[in-house]
């Protein structure tokens, strides 16, 4: 699934809806669309990240693949290493960990930066529950 990175300075600040739909729909990411991320730096090791997801078309609360993404994103460009602290919109923490691959093993080619062992630690959490009548 591709995600689309917006680093901002105060996500709070950002209408998520509007910007996301435009990005989503981005000739770059035709005809699927992507997943648009937008993400404010909170610490050296922490950020905040709010997700506009397409099929849902709208922001959700928490989203796993770009919880993830996100911090890796973040992880390669402030060269930092994990665990990294995730604050999602429904205010939940989650922590992105993983290994760095040696510089040997990583390729420019492939943007330098590889990671392993990747894991997605944080609560899990009922958000909804529905009934249907066939």
């Amino acid at each position: 699934m591709p995600h689309v990175f917006v680093p901002v300075s105060k996500v709070e600040d950002v209408d998520v809806r509007k910007r996301g739909q435009a990005l989503r729909r981005h000739e770059k990411f035709s005809p699927a669309g992507a997943n648009v991320n937008f993400i404010e730096k909170a610490g050296p090791k922490k950020i905040l990240v709010r997700t506009y997801e397409r099929g849902v078309e709208d922001e959700t609360l928490a989203c796993g693949t770009g919880v993830v993404a996100s911090a890796l994103i973040f992880a390669a460009s402030e060269k930092v290493d994990g665990p990294i602290s995730v604050i999602v919109r429904s205010g939940s923490e989650r922590s992105v960990d993983s290994k760095r691959a040696m510089p040997a093993v990583a390729s420019a080619e492939a943007g330098g930066d590889k990671f392993t062992n990747v894991t997605l630690t944080g609560p899990a959490e009922f958000a909804f529950e529905g009934t249907i009548e066939i």
